[in-house]
């Protein structure tokens, strides 16, 4: 061990502060702590402590520190600048986090040039991925969600039905995944409508539905309050009792239920996850989540993007023996399965995406309580659109 000698200090206080600094790995973590988005950043905490609080803080002997900043929001620029100052400056080893596209895109040079890998959190656009080859997803895409959800909408009979989504990429893109699940499977998207983001008022939009008469709508909104005020207006306008069926993401989540209330009885939707899904994992994860947060609150998919964020991590650590190698990090997750609260997970080896389970939910109210039933699973779904566009490297 290298001895090192500062003024004010005795020898051995030198040699034991070198010590706990060679067996530290420093973690990055970028998000929204404050600002309009700052849920993604609580959310994410919560994830990585309770992660942390069941896998402990350590990776094969080297501790690990998580460096938090805050990028507050929609804020490119403010992106690069937190990675460069935590891999430069901080020494971190892997970075991680993120809910906004723009602030994933942001990164990309900066891990590039200095080759260290970065765990997206949250980015629903399917291109994230192939930016990089320090990139892996530890969420999904909308792909991911639309492409089965409109497979199975046409199974069960739908045969004409619109889209309405954000006007925005992922917006679009989720558009193009409803599409070509659904018209391959021998529905019709009869009218596509786009939405202004920050529509506060649905109601020309409502009608633009009513209009068309359609069997089904489809919808993407933004996570926030464009898909809580779409979804209140959409039932209120009486569209659901008159037998058009909703079809949605995460516009029914489960913090939004009680706001919502009875009126989103029957809106169906896809997701990797809930926190009633029925497995050993999932059931100590919700436990844990209730017995630190409270007994009435739920994990969200946000919590559990983090915890899966940090399996990832953990492994990155333990297969580069907690050195700076984003080569040997990255290698060590190609093709990495594990047991999630989601269910079973693994990292495609090309495309560094996951490979999970899809779940189609319904609301229903059981015992006086709402939540989001799953009714169907698509099993070991890998993400459509790498499937249809073999662009990965």
């Amino acid at each position: 061990m290298r001895t090192v000698l500062a003024l004010g200090l005795s020898g051995s206080l030198a040699v034991a502060c070198w010590a706990a600094r060679a067996d530290e790995v420093k973690v990055g973590i970028t998000a929204s702590l404050t600002g309009p988005y700052s849920i993604w950043g609580e959310e994410y905490k919560k994830g990585i402590d309770l992660f942390r609080a069941k896998n402990g803080t350590s990776v094969d002997g080297h501790e690990v520190t998580i460096l938090y900043r805050d990028v507050g929001g929609a804020n490119a620029p403010r992106a690069r600048q937190l990675a460069q100052e935590l891999i430069v400056r901080d020494g971190a080893v892997v970075l991680g986090g993120h809910e906004l596209t723009p602030n994933v895109l942001a990164v990309t040079d900066v891990i590039n040039e200095a080759k260290i890998p970065f765990v997206v959190f949250n980015s629903g656009t399917a291109i994230v991925t192939d930016k990089s080859p320090y990139f892996v997803r530890a969420g999904y895409t909308n792909w991911t969600h639309y492409y089965p959800l409109a497979i199975y909408a046409a199974r069960q009979g739908m045969k004409h039905c619109v889209s309405i989504v954000a006007d925005y990429a992922p917006g679009q893109e989720s558009l193009g995944a409803i599409k070509k699940g659904f018209t391959d499977n021998g529905g019709t998207i009869d009218a596509e409508i786009l939405v202004p983001l920050g529509t506060t008022d649905f109601s020309p939009f409502i009608q633009r539905i009513r209009d068309a008469s359609p069997q089904c709508t489809f919808v993407f909104m933004p996570l926030g309050p464009m898909s809580l005020t779409f979804v209140k207006e959409y039932t209120q306008a009486g569209l659901l009792k008159q037998g058009i069926k909703l079809y949605g993401q995460s516009e029914t989540a489960e913090f939004d239920l009680p706001t919502i209330g009875d009126a989103a009885i029957g809106i169906e939707t896809a997701e990797v996850y809930g926190p009633t899904l029925d497995n050993p994992e999932n059931k100590a994860f919700v436990a844990a989540y209730k017995a630190k947060y409270g007994a009435d609150k739920v994990p969200s998919i946000i919590a559990i993007q983090a915890y899966d964020g940090m399996k990832i991590i953990y492994q990155m650590i333990h297969g580069s023996g907690g050195k700076k190698d984003g080569d040997k990090a990255m290698a060590a997750i190609k093709g990495y399965s594990w047991s999630s609260p989601r269910g079973p997970m693994t990292i495609d080896a090309q495309t560094r995406e996951p490979t999970q389970n899809v779940y189609i939910r319904r609301v229903v109210k059981e015992n006086g309580t709402l939540y989001n039933k799953t009714i169907y699973t698509f099993e070991a779904q890998k993400e459509p659109w790498h499937q249809f566009n073999k662009s990965a490297p």
